[in-house]
């Protein structure tokens, strides 16, 4: 009987053991992913360094993370692990189906004790997610998708996946994920902000620049190539173009505009710029009714240039966009916008970029002013 009871304790004290390690390890996990909220790094290095983390501890048999432009998208793929060919996805848009997982995950939980992830247990049992929203995912195993959140708003998502099903049915594993993705969630906000403000000190010196070359041009001609080229250089934009309506502006200005080379005209509009893919007449036929919103109202517009837009109405509540149309006035006065279109694949613009975009044009209106 004592050999049994001897043999019951060590039993019992080796799963305390094991516990206390399993413990220990989660501390310790979590404390070197918590250490990156002071890290210097910048926010590609440091969502590598967090997958690195999250992947060697899982066994993982794929791993995404995804970040949105706002809670609504859209969302592009930061990192991808165990994926064929991830070259392919990396910095592309993630399909976001209002009837899709991904947007199941994002949604808000309304009851604070609802878990805040969404688990497939099989998903070849269940057929979910469906093949056309993760085109890279294998159609077996399971998954769980934690959101990250910035005070409750969503600005991306883990998507982390084991090719044996129920991987995450263990309940200290998914609450582990939980932490690891607040965590994460945490670092990258502190790495954008960190980013924003190293950004904008980079704006705030091109704007000096900027300032500095179209003080004292020789010529209207000269005027017109630095704002463009340094609008160019300073937003980071493959596109500008800079049109003012002919029926809004002075006789002199109109004058030296058909005096231009490089001018073209469209219908009540007169402009010249530089264009990543459209000629200025394609563009303007394109956009003219966004156009004359943005001379007449004198408002910004965020947008998707590749996307149709039928009315500026649809824009109202844009935040950002790879597309910004700002207007040029001189007081209260409209003259023309300004169009700019950021690369493919990349955030696009935002608030603070118009603030920044306006600030040049009306560096430019003084400018004119100072030419007569």
């Amino acid at each position: 009987m004592q050999e049994r009871a001897d043999v019951v304790d060590n039993v019992a004290a080796l799963t305390l053991v094991r516990d206390l390690q399993r413990q220990l390890d989660r501390v310790l996990f979590l404390q070197n992913c918590a250490s990156l909220f002071a890290s210097p790094l910048a926010l590609p290095a440091l969502i590598t360094q967090l997958m690195d983390e999250v992947w060697q501890r899982n066994q993982l048999t794929f791993a995404a993370l995804v970040l949105g432009e706002s809670e609504l998208g859209p969302y592009f793929y930061q990192d991808l692990r165990g994926v064929v060919d991830a070259r392919r996805y990396l910095k592309k848009q993630c399909p976001l189906p209002l009837w899709g997982e991904l947007a199941h995950a994002l949604v808000r939980r309304l009851d604070p004790e609802e878990p805040d992830y969404l688990l497939i247990d099989d998903i070849a049992a269940t057929g979910r997610p469906a093949p056309d929203e993760f085109a890279w995912m294998p159609r077996s195993g399971s998954l769980i998708i934690l959101p990250l959140r910035k005070q409750s708003i969503a600005i991306g998502a883990l998507i982390l996946g084991r090719m044996r099903a129920d991987h995450f049915a263990d309940l200290e594993l998914r609450l582990e994920l939980i932490e690891f993705s607040v965590i994460t969630a945490r670092a990258i906000i502190g790495a954008q902000i960190q980013g924003d403000l190293y950004a904008r000190a980079e704006q705030l010196a091109g704007l000096q620049l900027f300032s500095r070359s179209i003080a004292s041009p020789a010529s209207f001609s000269e005027l017109l190539t630095n704002i463009i080229e340094g609008i160019a250089e300073l937003m980071g934009a493959t596109s500008v173009l800079l049109a003012f309506n002919r029926q809004l502006v002075t006789p002199q200005l109109l004058q030296l505009l058909l005096e231009t080379p490089a001018a073209r005209d469209y219908q009540n509009l007169i402009g010249i710029g530089i264009l990543a893919t459209d000629e200025p007449s394609a563009l303007f036929a394109r956009l003219h009714r966004l156009w004359m919103w943005a001379v007449d109202a004198g408002q910004p517009l965020f947008f998707d240039p590749a996307q149709q837009v039928d009315s500026p109405e649809d824009l109202y509540y844009n935040e950002t966009g790879r597309a910004l149309m700002a207007p040029i006035t001189l007081g209260d006065s409209p003259l023309g916008a300004l169009y700019i279109e950021s690369p493919p694949n990349t955030p696009g613009y935002d608030e603070e970029d118009m603030v920044v975009l306006r600030t040049a044009a009306n560096a430019f209106v003084i400018a004119l002013q100072q030419l007569g």
